[in-house]
């Protein structure tokens, strides 16, 4: 499988990531980018948290495209864009995957897996992957490594249960199950910080307690009681395991920014859609938390009245 390389598309945080790991672990690496060129050659900075002082960098020589310049047929692409990137970055190198390939993705939200699985061919295998590593883009070629965690993937469709991944060691038969435990974590933290303008740990400060506890407790009703077309991935998910779970990540990066807050920051395009969207057109009407903290992302000339109601009547 080693023979022919993979087709990374994304040169975000985390394709620059992805194609030095791929490179790591002995594959040639092809990178479609869109608009910095990162160069021939990738820097990646190993040294975490607390260890600034001790330079981890290592380089990995690429190849590098503009989806206009692809000429090669690939069996492996990696899909690291937005959620509401995704298709359309399938489509722009489609013609350049074989009927048999290997699709995997990585981003956030649910929902847009589906799209995407409508979208491929049949005969092409999707592998929907879910991430908790951490990585910042320093400049086109060059990226840090934020933060250890686990990465997975799995078989969207439960016919494909018996094909085999590319990375067989990062194969999970419960990616459904990975990827809802993730949104739930994004569905609390994601909208709270991005529209109070905080850091992921200030959730758990007494100002935000009761809000945070709230709408903890509105989605483990809806994953655990629910008509939710995942239930039998998410009925695990009861209001202790999802506290728990929450405060434990927001804990971890209590000095992060989440990528809602950078995106409404810096006024970028959200993944609103596929987090609280996502779980709203689940919900059918029984996630009013959700839906306000979606709401308050998506108009922003309603935010400030929305941020006082969710402090003062949860």
């Amino acid at each position: 499988m080693k023979t022919t390389p993979w087709l990374v598309v994304g040169a975000g945080a985390i394709g620059l990531l992805w194609t030095c790991k791929l490179k790591k672990l002995g594959f040639n690496v092809h990178l479609v980018y869109r608009k910095e060129d990162p160069s021939n050659t990738l820097t990646l900075d190993e040294s975490l948290a607390g260890a600034e002082d001790i330079p981890t960098l290592s380089e990995y020589k690429i190849k590098r495209f503009k989806a206009s310049q692809l000429k090669t047929t690939y069996d492996k692409v990696l899909l690291c864009t937005k959620a509401y990137d995704l298709v359309d970055a399938y489509h722009s190198v489609a013609q350049h995957i074989s009927d048999t390939a290997n699709i995997a993705c990585l981003c956030n939200g649910l929902g847009v897996q589906d799209r995407l699985q409508q979208t491929i061919k049949p005969t092409q295998t999707l592998w929907a992957g879910t991430t908790s590593e951490g990585a910042l883009k320093i400049a086109p070629n060059k990226v840090k490594h934020t933060g250890l965690g686990d990465t997975y993937f799995g078989p969207w469709r439960p016919e494909d249960t018996d094909k085999t991944f590319p990375i067989p060691d990062l194969t999970v038969a419960n990616i459904h199950q990975r990827l809802i435990e993730k949104l739930a974590v994004n569905a609390i933290i994601n909208p709270i910080t991005a529209i109070y303008g905080i850091q992921n740990g200030d959730i758990l400060h007494s100002d935000y307690e009761t809000l945070f506890k709230t709408a903890t407790a509105e989605l483990a009703t809806f994953f655990t009681q629910s008509d939710f077309s995942l239930l039998e991935y998410s009925k695990h998910l009861n209001a202790d395991n999802l506290i728990n779970r929450i405060s434990t990540v927001a804990q971890l990066t209590r000095l992060n920014r989440s990528s809602m807050h950078e995106d409404l920051r810096l006024k970028r395009q959200t993944e609103n859609e596929f987090i609280s969207g996502y779980l709203v057109e689940q919900s059918n009407n029984t996630l009013p938390i959700q839906a306000a903290l979606y709401q308050a992302i998506a108009h922003p000339e309603q935010r400030e009245e929305i941020k006082k109601k969710l402090l003062n009547t949860v």
